[in-house]
């Protein structure tokens, strides 16, 4: 069969558990090209995509949006497909992507997880439940999107951004008037299923808050961890789903606590600068 001409661009760091699977799912679905971007592996991600890929390229530790970045200004297909190194495309899932993406008019379009994952512990099930109960159109969907790579490389990721990548380049596309869809197309995508792992991630992301802040403005929900887990636990108790509360809140304590070490940074950078020599 023809290859489809799409650039599939996996971002992966210390990712071996489900980076085979996810390269796999994506060589099954004939894409143009595959290249893997590293962020500095120490297991046996590099050596699990060779295997997949002839292009495997490093970040140098920067993150993910940098990693993007890097991919999209070296693909050479007219189409991007980010691809999420713990997910895996069902046969025929990038097809019906491009094919309901041409013409549609979206900035991006992305994919839908499968319904009816199979689950080993609370934290897993929440995440899962959590992202099929607020997926939302105009969300830009990072873990399996695809996207023209003439808007990637008109608009950018910002290189800073690390893992609120898809939060920026949204609040880019936005402000320009683009609109993101969904497709009928189906993944499956495998959420790290302890509370240790959750809460070091969720710390992660919060202590990029500041700096996304200083840059995009104040006014964006996503950046007021405190506002966003308020928000998502009263919606909890109006919908009727209270199991989902004890994640939510580690979610939000995390992520709130991860803005306040990243605010302490920039304050103790600020007053570094200003130091007389």
């Amino acid at each position: 069969m023809e290859s489809l001409p799409v650039s599939v661009i996996v971002i992966a760091r210390n990712a071996e558990k489900n980076i085979g699977d996810c390269l796999a799912s994506v060589q099954a679905n004939l894409p143009a090209e595959i290249i893997v971007i590293d962020g500095n592996s120490t297991d046996r991600t590099l050596t699990l995509a060779r295997q997949y890929s002839a292009e495997v390229l490093s970040d140098g530790g920067r993150g993910k949006a940098y990693a993007r970045q890097l991919g999209a200004e070296m693909a050479r297909q007219e189409y991007i497909a980010y691809v999420d190194s713990d997910v895996a495309l069902e046969e025929g899932a990038l097809a019906t992507m491009l094919k309901e993406f041409q013409g549609s008019g979206h900035a991006a379009i992305r994919a839908q997880v499968r319904p009816g994952m199979k689950c080993s512990s609370y934290w897993q099930w929440a995440q899962y439940q959590h992202h099929l109960w607020s997926s939302r159109r105009e969300h830009i969907g990072m873990m399996a999107c695809l996207m023209r790579r003439e808007t990637i490389l008109n608009y950018g990721f910002d290189p800073d951004a690390g893992d609120i990548d898809d939060t920026v380049i949204e609040l880019k596309l936005i402000n320009a008037g683009f609109t993101f869809g969904v497709s009928s197309a189906l993944v499956r995508h495998s959420w790290p299923p302890g509370l240790s792992q959750l809460v070091r991630y969720r710390f992660f992301l919060g202590r990029l808050k500041p700096l996304a802040i200083q840059r995009y403005g104040p006014w964006h929900p996503g950046f007021w961890p405190p506002v966003s887990a308020l928000y998502w636990v009263v919606i909890s108790l109006v919908k009727g789903k209270p199991a989902l509360i004890p994640y939510l809140l580690v979610d939000g304590i995390a992520k709130t606590a991860g803005m306040v070490a990243g605010s302490l940074d920039m304050l103790c950078e600020s007053l570094r600068k200003k130091k007389p020599a």
